[in-house]
């Protein structure tokens, strides 16, 4: 007979462990290996056709996130990062519209790292 061992979770210690100021490091190294993955998927546009061609893969960026998560009543800090594109075509290469297909690169590049990692 196998042993199977079994975890019983302790919301509190997950709670302490997710509002320490340490976890934001590693939560900002995972970003910038999703921001690797976008800028190498990213499109660049014809120079003869574009006024800014590569405006949108240099625009990427990682941004640290501090967010109030009420928890039994009581807001907690949670840390993490944020993947962002700052250029102004953003939405349009991420969602499309009628002149610009849609090449959704952060969701493919989150979906990229997640399967890497077996997520």
């Amino acid at each position: 007979m196998a042993y199977r061992s079994k975890y019983t979770g302790k919301y509190n210690g997950l709670g302490r462990m997710v509002s320490r100021p340490w976890l934001a490091k590693p939560c900002r190294d995972a970003a910038v290996k999703i921001m690797q993955v976008a800028q190498a998927g990213s499109p660049v546009g014809n120079p003869a056709e574009d006024k800014h061609p590569g405006l949108y893969k240099a625009s990427f960026d990682v941004v640290p996130v501090v967010k109030n998560v009420p928890f039994r009543g009581k807001p907690r800090q949670r840390f993490g990062a944020a993947v962002v594109n700052t250029a102004p075509h953003a939405w349009r290469v991420e969602k499309g519209d009628g002149r610009v297909p849609r090449y959704a690169v952060l969701q493919k590049a989150v979906d990229t790292v997640k399967a890497a990692h077996g997520g």
